[in-house]
């Protein structure tokens, strides 16, 4: 007999096994297999110090396509970095682009080039006890008009650094300063994960919303992450 819990679980074994396949199948991650890797220093807005801790915080990122089309092919494009908390803890974010919209923000877009890019999370973050606000970050300055990942690459070696604004918006409210994020290509030994998993890697009192849509989406990244094949056989993305 199958008990409750088993039952339960049963939608979270299926996603988790359908994005293993999936990633076992792709050699790489089921999405945004390909990218560049990133470090830098995020520097947080008055109002969420309490959260990252005040100064510069130690940043490692990633921007990537999330398809891999290729070339300057439009694609759903991605931003995800971790930053050290205010207890120096990894706090991770996944960002793709979306609209910005009341409707729009719920929905990833594939971006024509890096200069348009939205990134947004899809997801509601809920800080402490306040009402729940979506993350956007928007890069500062020019960037590639297409959605290239050489043409990024080549904009990143003639020593540019991407620079983004991160804010946090309610529906129908104002955009609130969350801080900007300054990155740049990683150096060889800087970067230590292959992973970034904003459910698993987050503050006590931050919470993306609505709860019940968590342990799908954990599933999913455990799942891509078991399905990959080793990556130290492939240039660093």
């Amino acid at each position: 007999m199958i008990d409750k819990a088993t039952l339960t679980d049963i939608p979270n074994t299926v996603v988790r096994t359908a994005f293993q396949a999936g990633a076992k199948v792709r050699h790489a991650r089921v999405f945004h297999p390909r990218g560049l890797r990133l470090a830098g220093r995020f520097h947080a807005a008055a109002d969420f110090v309490p959260w990252f801790g005040p100064g510069e915080r130690a940043v490692i990122g990633r921007l990537s396509k999330g398809i891999g089309t290729p070339t300057g092919i439009p694609d759903v494009l991605g931003l995800a970095f971790r930053v050290l908390d205010r207890d120096d803890h990894p706090w991770d974010f996944a960002l793709a682009t979306t609209g910005r919209g009341t409707l729009g923000r719920f929905v990833i877009t594939a971006a024509r080039g890096w200069d348009r890019a939205c990134f947004g999370s899809l997801m509601p973050y809920r800080f402490g006890d306040d009402s729940p606000v979506w993350l956007f970050a928007e890069p500062l300055d020019d960037l590639p008009g297409t959605a290239s990942l050489q043409a990024l690459r080549d904009h990143l070696d003639s020593d540019h650094l991407l620079r983004f604004s991160l804010t946090a918006e309610p529906l129908g409210g104002e955009p609130i300063p969350v801080g900007e994020l300054d990155l740049r290509r990683a150096e060889p030994g800087e970067y230590r994960t292959d992973f970034f998993d904003p459910i698993l890697n987050r503050p006590a009192g931050v919470a993306l919303v609505p709860h019940a849509l968590d342990r799908f989406r954990e599933s999913a990244y455990t799942g891509s992450r078991r399905g990959r094949t080793d990556e130290t056989n492939h240039p660093p993305t």
